[in-house]
């Protein structure tokens, strides 16, 4: 039987990173929002779904081959957007494996759920599809809350964390303190991934409520990490989590030296560790003085970084809190420096031409269009060519080898109906022999299942 490609379609709609895991056995991987903690990506990781990828094992079972055709069709549904005749076979399948102790058949239960979460939480957007989409994130979360089981532990840690995504950040900051009270501990080295990008998401929802709660967190995360030689690289979510942890330093007005020499012993190799650490040096010093000329240089040096992972929101709200004007002034002229960098650098790979303000684009664009304009003036019409007139001879000589001149006697009968007779007009009518279960799916969808599929 052909692998099942219906979760992996689905996904790739929004197409996510995946979480590696180390546990080469499990038969499932599942992947929270890809927590890079780019904070340019912070509102878009907040409201995408959880991902799920299923791996499917080949089973003998009879039920399992039901399930697994059962799925294959609700993704020519899906395919179609037909998204209601979809979740009925999804329902169809939640019923019969909902019970169930097989593990592949859980497999299907957990992708039945978690695709028809995706599809009310996705394309059915308003009060009704986000209840709907937390009742079957609320199913696997039911079916596997008290199991000890580590494949089962992961698909309750996915289905917690994308039911935190629908609810307000209070809830959603107590379903991270939960999971991370239930499983920090956990040796598995999966849970354990999941647990890490668990607290970088929580550190992100207190930026701007609770910094000082912010930094604590992804200190958690920190200390994991903050032995090493320096010889192996650091997971890019840590390399992320000291370098913000500077800049809440410098926000909480707390102390930033240990981040800085763990930034620099550790990832030395970062293209991003000396641009964003001089930025941040630079930003921490214009409270007391003027930095202009440190700015030219880190100009002059990093002149094509493009702060990809980077957003300035947190450093602008700091500065819009500052008291002191001249001091606000001050700080706030270097940050535009960096933002402004951020978005006049073009993509190397782009021909996008970027203008320093919206006075010269607006010339630019004039000049064009007044140019433009002259030249149709003096040409009129004949600056306009029809794609008509393009048309050469050539092309209208060729022969229509579908007109044909067959003379029809019976003026009832159309000319595709001469030339096209019916070749079923006298067949007699197939009768099929409906599979085993093609009245439940009648029952969900309204269609019997195809003989031939």
């Amino acid at each position: 039987m052909k692998k099942l490609i219906l979760f992996t379609f689905i996904l790739m709609v929004i197409g996510f990173m995946l979480l590696d895991t180390s546990d080469t056995n499990q038969k499932i991987v599942t992947t929270e929002i890809p927590i890079k903690t780019s904070k340019d990506e912070v509102i878009k990781k907040e409201t995408t779904p959880v991902k799920t990828q299923i791996k499917t094992v080949k089973s003998s079972n009879k039920l399992n081959d039901e399930i697994e055709s059962l799925l294959k069709k609700a993704e020519k549904l899906l395919e179609k957007s037909k998204w209601e005749e979809a979740l009925n076979i999804y329902n169809l399948i939640i019923k019969k494996t909902v019970k169930t102790n097989d593990p592949q058949l859980l497999e299907h239960f957990v992708s039945a759920c978690m695709t028809q979460g995706y599809i009310y939480q996705v394309y059915m957007n308003d009060n009704d599809g986000k209840d709907m989409a937390i009742e079957a994130y609320t199913k696997i979360i039911n079916r596997f809350e008290k199991s000890d089981n580590i494949e089962f532990i992961q698909y309750y840690i996915d289905a917690k964390l994308q039911l935190a995504y629908l609810l307000p950040n209070d809830e959603k900051l107590e379903i991270y303190n939960e999971l991370v009270s239930r499983f920090e501990k956990n040796v598995d080295n999966g849970i354990q991934k999941k647990i890490e990008s668990l607290l970088i998401s929580k550190s992100f929802q207190l930026m701007g409520q609770n910094d000082e709660e912010a930094m604590q967190t992804l200190d958690k995360v920190i200390e994991k990490y903050k032995d090493r030689d320096g010889t192996t690289e650091l997971p890019e979510n840590i390399q992320f989590s000291i370098l913000n942890n500077i800049e809440l330093a410098l926000i909480t007005n707390n102390e930033s030296d240990n981040y800085v020499e763990l930034a620099k012993n550790l990832m030395s190799n970062s293209p991003d560790t000396k641009p964003l650490l001089s930025m941040l040096e630079i930003l921490k010093n214009s409270q007391e003085l003027n930095q202009d000329e440190a700015l030219a240089q880190w100009k002059e040096e990093f002149k094509d970084y493009r702060f990809e992972d980077w957003s300035f929101q947190e450093v602008e709200r700091w500065a819009y809190r500052i008291e002191d004007k001249e001091t606000k002034d001050r700080v706030t002229k270097y940050i535009n420096a960096f933002v402004e960098q951020k978005y006049n650098i073009p993509d190397k790979n782009s021909n996008t031409v970027v203008y320093e303000n919206n006075s010269d684009a607006t010339e630019t664009y004039n000049n064009t269009y007044n140019a433009q304009a002259e030249v149709y003036t003096e040409q009129g019409d004949e600056a306009y060519t029809s794609n008509e007139e393009e048309i050469t001879q050539e092309e209208v000589d060729v022969e229509d080898i579908y007109n044909n001149d067959t003379n029809i006697e019976d003026e009832n009968i159309s000319t595709d109906e001469e030339l096209y007779p019916d070749p079923y007009e006298n067949s007699e009518p197939i009768n099929y022999e409906p599979d085993p279960y093609a009245q439940e799916i009648y029952d969900a969808t309204g269609e019997y299942p195809d003989p031939y599929e």
